[in-house]
């Protein structure tokens, strides 16, 4: 059963940071995925909130297939994953993810969209390894939600 997920004082108190990154992510993805009929709004919370997701998508999508894998799958995050690294501090990550961008841009405009297959752009992989060697933004994230918590309320 899917329950949906409530991020406020109550429910963050107890948690570990694993537990805390995983609610955000959580509430973030229903919202993102319109799981109880609900989306992402323009209001503050929400754009935090998904500036958070993006910043926590970018990470997973970079470390398990590098830049080219976050914008094939979420390009549509990325103004709210720039933000997001930026207001959580890092950043490193979003000077990275800046130099990308156009590698990434000038890469798509091979392709036309009668082509199948995505082909890796070689050119990210040295910005990967870049990434690969960056501090870990999961810490800066969570001290970032903690610090930050109201104004995650629902």
């Amino acid at each position: 059963m899917i329950v949906k997920a409530k991020v406020n004082a109550e429910t963050i108190k107890d948690l570990t940071d694993e537990q805390l990154d995983s609610l955000v992510y959580e509430k973030a993805s229903q919202l993102d995925c319109g799981t109880f009929g609900e989306h992402f709004t323009h209001s503050a919370g929400h754009v935090l909130l998904c500036e958070i997701f993006a910043t926590a998508v970018l990470d997973g999508e970079v470390h398990n297939g590098g830049f080219d894998q976050f914008f094939y799958q979420n390009a549509r995050l990325l103004p709210f994953a720039m933000e997001g690294l930026k207001k959580i501090g890092a950043h490193a990550h979003a000077g990275l993810l800046a130099r990308a961008m156009p590698v990434y841009e000038a890469h798509q405009q091979n392709f036309t969209s009668e082509d199948d297959d995505y082909e890796r752009s070689p050119e990210l992989d040295e910005l990967d390894s870049e990434y690969y060697a960056l501090p870990d933004s999961y810490s800066m994230r969570i001290r970032f939600v903690r610090d930050n918590i109201e104004k995650f309320f629902d």
